[in-house]
């Protein structure tokens, strides 16, 4: 089993990924329980749970994986789990409580605060439990966390790419037990010819290596919702484009996996709308436009280190000079490849990707102001 917290698992070929879901989903399963029905255990005060767990198979691993991490166990019934890492904020969220001060418990104590919100906590808790832990605990209720099983969800997204676009590929497969991702490149003349025209129309020439991609992300543990990304890929080194904000279903509300392929249904015009988008920006002329990356980086939350790397990047290539909102925007996507080059991990450069498509939202006007900007 892949028990460990920390595990983590590249792909670059589509069936050794799936296969790898498959298997993920094969031994894993969702549990219903009443909430006031479930009990948290500190590892250091529960030997003989610990001694239940060990019984198991891969348990005494499994049990030094958890000592090393959360420290917990899950209890229900006659039944005890090892509480991984990621299943913490869910489960916090689910007995009502949170607050920094919860990290600097100690184990038992943590259990027993855990213990007595849940106890007073009406309604159902929806359990995932895969490679030997539990991994998240939602709310159990109809209206409340919704499965989207990771194996359908990507194979619908692979069907969909290689029934509608002209060449296809994939990239490559992520997997950790927070977060699951998978990636298209695409060669398509009705995605990228909207781009080369849009380009012409202002005098401009796309570059000759370019491609669409399209990544689909999704979590069993909370921290995604089943997310498609569109984005150009530039040039030869690959430099993303990201055109926008993703297209979501939330696990919640009685999400679906149709709801899902619906949104796949509409990557092709969105795409096309997010590139004929992009020329709004080439009309809007910016005096300061290396304060404007770093001020508007800043409003989307990305790290001040990568912000201010991203600025003199663009500063050093552009001199002190104006230019247009599209010539910003394709500097604030910089801090991608720069990301990348400095080795980011997928989590991270996830999270990055989805701010930097909010800065496409922001009035880049109203950061062009002069002086030294404070990081």
């Amino acid at each position: 089993m892949n028990y460990q917290d920390d595990l983590s698992a590249a792909f670059s070929e589509k069936e050794g990924f799936l296969e790898f879901l498959d298997g993920i989903e094969e031994r894993g399963c969702w549990r219903v329980f009443p909430t006031n029905e479930i009990q948290v255990f500190s590892l250091a005060e529960s030997p003989e749970l610990c001694r239940e767990v060990e019984a198991e198979r891969e348990g005494a691993d499994i049990l030094q994986d958890t000592r090393a991490n959360t420290g917990l166990l899950l209890k229900v019934g006659e039944e005890a789990y090892p509480l991984g890492t990621t299943a913490i904020k869910t489960l916090e969220n689910r007995a009502r409580i949170s607050g920094y001060a919860l990290q600097d418990l100690g184990r038992g104590k943590l259990a027993r605060v855990l213990n007595d919100c849940l106890e007073v906590t009406k309604g159902n808790a929806l359990v995932r439990i895969h490679e030997g832990k539990a991994r998240a605990v939602h709310g159990g209720g109809k209206s409340d966390y919704a499965v989207l099983p990771m194996p359908e969800l990507f194979e619908a997204s692979a069907i969909h790419m290689e029934e509608q676009y002209e060449r296809v590929r994939f990239l490559s497969g992520y997997f950790d037990h927070w977060l699951v991702t998978a990636s298209w490149e695409i060669q398509d003349s009705r995605l990228l010819d909207t781009y080369r025209d849009m380009l012409l129309q202002y005098g401009q020439v796309a570059e000759p290596e370019l491609s669409a991609q399209i990544k689909v992300h999704s979590s069993d543990v909370g921290v995604s919702g089943a997310n498609i990304f569109y984005s150009l890929l530039m040039g030869k080194e690959r430099k993303p484009l990201v055109l926008g904000d993703a297209l979501r279903v939330e696990h919640s509300g009685g999400a679906s996996l149709a709801d899902f392929s619906r949104n796949l249904s509409q990557v092709f015009a969105r795409y096309r709308e997010a590139v004929e988008g992009l020329s709004g920006l080439f009309s809007e002329y910016l005096t300061y436009p290396a304060n404007v990356i770093a001020r508007v980086m800043k409003k989307a939350g990305i790290g001040v280190g990568l912000t201010a790397k991203t600025a003199e990047l663009f500063r050093a290539g552009h001199g002190f000079g104006g230019c247009n909102g599209y010539e910003v925007y394709c500097g604030i996507c910089e801090c991608i490849f720069l990301a990348q080059s400095e080795g980011a991990g997928i989590r991270a450069l996830t999270d990055l990707e989805e701010k930097v498509s909010r800065c496409l939202a922001f009035p880049f006007k109203e950061y062009d102001i002069p002086g030294e900007v404070r990081y």
